[in-house]
């Protein structure tokens, strides 16, 4: 068995993640969404950059705000949208990280904050250069259920 690398490795997690959060879920596929978050973004910190750690944060603040954890959900995103505004992160990316926000404080039930990032987000989105990428951001967005 050929051993993989850490860049593989985050990549496979990270798509498992998306399996997950697609399919209907019982407690043991939550645990594995939460870990699968996990471990994805302990393979980027060793194999991507700055980028990649952005969304792997993201991705952990999506998976805990889909378990309605959303006082985790809220640290990572935190993290994400900081760490996205204090790099040369793509308009996507910041526009993202604003939407894994909002679903944060929507997780955790905070209508105002969560109206504040959803509004937030949504003139982010507006912005973003690519439509295929104003696309899928605005679709993320679109699909958090307000608190």
């Amino acid at each position: 068995m050929a051993q993989l690398d850490d860049r593989e490795l985050a990549t496979q997690l990270f798509n498992r993640c998306w399996e997950l959060l697609e399919a209907t879920r019982d407690s043991d596929d939550d645990v594995e969404l939460l870990t699968a978050a996990f471990g994805s973004r302990y393979h980027w910190l060793n194999a991507g950059a700055m980028e990649q750690w952005i969304v792997s944060d993201w991705m952990v603040a999506r998976a805990a705000a889909a378990l309605g954890d959303g006082e985790l959900a809220i640290l990572f995103a935190q993290r994400a949208h900081s760490a996205a505004q204090e790099s040369e992160s793509p308009d996507w990316l910041v526009a993202s990280t604003a939407e894994g926000v909002a679903r944060a404080f929507a997780a955790l039930g905070d209508v105002e904050e969560f109206n504040h990032w959803a509004a937030l987000a949504n003139r982010l989105v507006e912005v973003i250069a690519d439509p295929e990428d104003q696309s899928l951001i605005a679709s993320q967005l679109a699909d958090i259920e307000a608190p």
